[in-house]
């Protein structure tokens, strides 16, 4: 694999169950290792999302952050010239940041961002790399949360 630009660690997607993922933004695409799934009642009452991220977080640091790659049950490669556009959600006053990347084909892949992030660095890191690679890159106020849009990936398995 490329080089990993940015990795945005602990992320989740979905409404139940909730698929616990990492982004990798590389040399040539941004790769999505979604390894784990839990549930509202389980998962996260129980803390189990906090504790499968840190052993994926000691897997990265032992093997690599390709190791989310190796070890996902879902892996989706997005090659830059598919990606349109990469939107970056505050959270509000009270909720989570949320990364949202745009493609031409379908709703975007959203992912809110439970790992500690300032994001307005994240947003700084990835502006260089949008530059580069020819996306455009926004930051939202706000929880980046959309009823339709949530159900619209709901029924195409995003």
């Amino acid at each position: 694999m490329t080089t990993v630009h940015v990795h945005v660690h602990h992320c989740m997607a979905g409404t139940t169950p909730l698929r616990i993922a990492d982004v990798l933004f590389t040399d040539d695409s941004v790769e999505i290792g979604e390894y784990a799934t839990v549930t509202p009642m389980f998962g996260l009452v129980t803390g189990g999302h906090r504790k499968r991220a840190r052993e994926m977080a000691q897997r990265c640091a032992d093997e690599g952050p390709t190791a989310v790659l190796d070890h996902a049950e879902r892996h989706v490669s997005l090659s830059y010239e598919d990606i349109e556009s990469v939107r970056l959600y505050d959270g509000g006053r009270f909720g989570r940041p949320k990364l949202a990347i745009d493609t031409g084909d379908g709703p975007p892949y959203g992912y809110r961002i439970h790992a500690p992030v300032e994001v307005a660095s994240l947003r700084d890191v990835l502006a260089d790399l949008a530059d580069e690679k020819g996306f455009d890159i926004t930051v939202v106020e706000g929880v980046g949360f959309s009823p339709r849009e949530s159900l619209r990936r709901f029924l195409v398995d995003r």
